[in-house]
């Protein structure tokens, strides 16, 4: 089964012009990591709405872009915090259950990326939803100025019921696919279009629902060398690979902090949240080593890519 049809009502977007937009809606974080103050799913002024059968469009609720931008960036703060996690655990002797923690961060992140393309997922009084900030086409003729108010209306989209994380994968993918965005590695956001959505959560799955299960890491019964985490990831994304899920969270990590770099490079405000990440705030930190080595495979990658 799959949720396509659903997907389908999100279009072409351009994250420039998003980009553009989310600057007229910065929220003022009181600190670095703040809450947000509220969440998408309490939101009185959608609480109110009349739920549709299928999907209606809505102006804007004041309001309601800025704090979806705030849980974006909460979502990269959490992001940052189970990205750093993971590689700390694995390098202390135990990749195998970093692997755990690598798909939620990866998952994690996966909603940052939506939530900053415009959709998110509230459930409205016991009903799931999706809502969309950018549904018309954003491929405008003209030039719009930082901070331009272009987008004054959004989709509200009724799911069929409480959304699985296979289809989160696919919604995940419908967006990489739609989405024109010039700061992002191509290849990087290729292998993430090259898994089937379902695949997405298995090796996860695997390590809670089969009794027997472990990966062939030799770390059950005693501590491994950490210095494996630096190989673990692989050079593509593999469901056959053992290191899939390591290197699924550093490709969505990649891309997500290349969204808030850029979207920091027009605020101050969105910076000091961004600088004071636990991943930013000090990226030579020990444990980081394996996040490191996969910037260098992609950078050489890319090396190699303009001398072919």
């Amino acid at each position: 089964m799959s949720w396509r049809p659903k997907w389908q009502n999100f279009g072409k977007r351009n994250w420039d012009e998003m980009r553009n937009s989310w600057l007229a809606h910065v929220p003022n974080f009181p600190v670095a990591g703040a809450q947000p103050e509220s969440a998408l799913d309490q939101f009185p002024p959608l609480l109110g709405v009349e739920m549709p059968v299928d999907k209606i469009r809505l102006p804007d609720f004041p309001g309601i872009r800025s704090l979806t931008l705030w849980e974006a960036v909460f979502l990269f703060h959490k992001c940052s915090h189970t990205h750093l996690a993971t590689q700390r655990i694995g390098g202390q002797g135990m990749p195998s259950w970093s692997l755990f923690n690598a798909y939620h961060s990866a998952y994690l992140g996966a909603r940052g990326i939506m939530a900053l393309l415009g959709v998110s997922f509230p459930s409205l009084r016991g009903i799931q939803c999706a809502i969309d900030l950018f549904p018309a086409s954003v491929q405008s003729k003209k030039k719009r100025s930082l901070g331009s108010p272009q987008f004054q209306e959004f989709l509200l989209l009724r799911l069929p019921r409480l959304i699985e994380q296979r289809y989160l994968w696919e919604c995940f993918q419908r967006l990489l696919q739609v989405s024109d965005i010039n700061c992002w590695d191509r290849e990087l956001r290729d292998e993430l279009l090259g898994v089937s959505y379902e695949d997405f959560s298995r090796p996860r799955n695997t390590f809670i629902y089969s009794a027997r299960f472990w990966p062939p890491l030799n770390d059950l019964m005693i501590d491994a060398d950490g210095s494996g985490m630096t190989r673990l990831f692989g050079a593509d994304l593999d469901i056959e690979d053992n290191g899939f899920l390591l290197r699924l969270s550093f490709l969505v990590y990649r891309l997500f902090e290349n969204l808030i770099i850029d979207l920091a490079g027009d605020s101050q405000i969105v910076r000091i949240q961004l600088e004071a990440s636990r991943c930013v705030v000090d990226p030579e930190l020990p444990e980081l080593g394996a996040y490191r080595n996969f910037i260098s495979q992609v950078n050489d990658r890319k090396i190699l890519g303009t001398t072919q």
